[in-house]
């Protein structure tokens, strides 16, 4: 559904044209779609340094050596696989240590769901947004938009490829705009988060 979308992708007008209407994602939308309210907080800012990996080691709680023995490069970017943030989230669960399993649910949310560049896995890009989210309140609304901008041109120059990024938030609004409401409309994210903390229920 998604990828037949695309094709009514307006470039130069950053939109999709039908026969009489004109569609495009706007900051409002996802900000409800998230709820991730926009007052109070600042955009997130890219910065040229990634976030160093001592201070992710001490947010995930992990030995830095065994942290960095984990990246991994994948078509040019550095991060790290699903698989091993899964695992390491199991690990966490037996432990109870909810706060940490929350953190790192998150960042897998941010690499998977929010900023997927490559499937199953979560590169530096999608873990300094976050960074930014947890630790400076930068609000990331107005990045997934812009990547959601990217994608689009990017996928329309190409005329070809597979989509990937902001996929479930462009699902959302898209069925919000032509059919339920956005109120109507279960979001992805939200499913991800409430699964996590009713595992952690169940772990209690």
């Amino acid at each position: 559904m998604l990828t037949t979308l695309a094709q009514y992708y307006d470039l130069p007008l950053r939109c999709f044209t039908f026969s009489n209407i004109q569609l495009v994602p706007t900051m409002e939308e996802f900000k409800q779609i998230l709820d991730l309210p926009l007052e109070g907080k600042v955009p997130y800012k890219h910065v040229e340094q990634h976030v160093s990996m001592p201070m992710l080691a001490r947010l995930m709680k992990i030995h830095h050596a065994e942290l960095e023995s984990r990246i991994v490069s994948r078509k040019g970017a550095k991060g790290f696989p699903q698989k091993f943030l899964e695992a390491y989230l199991r690990q966490l669960a037996h432990k109870k240590d909810w706060e940490t399993f929350m953190d790192v649910l998150a960042m897998v949310i941010y690499g998977v769901l929010l900023f997927s560049n490559i499937e199953y896995f979560v590169d530096y890009v999608a873990i300094d947004v976050f960074i930014a989210s947890k630790t400076r309140s930068e609000n990331p609304v107005t990045a997934i938009l812009a990547d959601v901008f990217g994608t689009l041109d990017l996928f329309s120059e190409r005329k070809k490829g597979k989509m990937l990024c902001c996929l479930p938030m462009l699902y959302v609004w898209l069925t919000s705009r032509v059919g339920e409401r956005v109120s109507g409309v279960s979001c992805p994210v939200e499913k991800t988060l409430q699964h996590g903390l009713e595992v952690k229920g169940s772990q209690d």
